[in-house]
C-alpha cells in the first residue's frame, strides 16, 4: 500500500494546520491506518477508553490527531468562551 496524500489527509481531517499534514505524511501511513488513528481518537473522545493501535504507525498518527483534536478545543473554547 502507499502513503497517503496531501489531499487524502484534508478529505479525512478538514481545514487542519499544513504543518499537522506534513507531520502525518513524514510517518508514511495509509490513508486506511489515519483513517484507523482518527477513528481511534474519536472513539476515545467519547468513551474515555483507550484502544490499542495496530501498529507503531498508527499510534504515531493518532498522537499527531490527538494534539489537533485538542488544539481545536482550545480554540472553541477562545472564540465561544466555553471552558477548555
Amino acid at each position: 500500500m502507499s502513503s497517503t496524500t496531501a489531499a487524502e489527509l484534508e478529505d479525512l481531517l478538514g481545514d487542519v494546520n499544513p504543518l499537522m499534514i506534513e507531520r502525518i505524511l513524514a510517518t508514511q501511513a495509509t490513508t486506511a491506518e489515519v483513517a484507523e488513528a482518527l477513528a481511534d481518537a474519536e472513539d476515545e473522545r467519547r468513551s474515555q477508553e483507550r484502544h490499542v493501535p495496530a501498529s507503531a504507525r498508527v499510534a504515531e498518527v493518532r498522537a499527531i490527531i490527538e494534539e489537533l483534536i485538542d488544539d481545536r478545543e482550545e480554540d472553541d473554547a477562545a472564540t465561544y468562551g466555553a471552558p477548555a
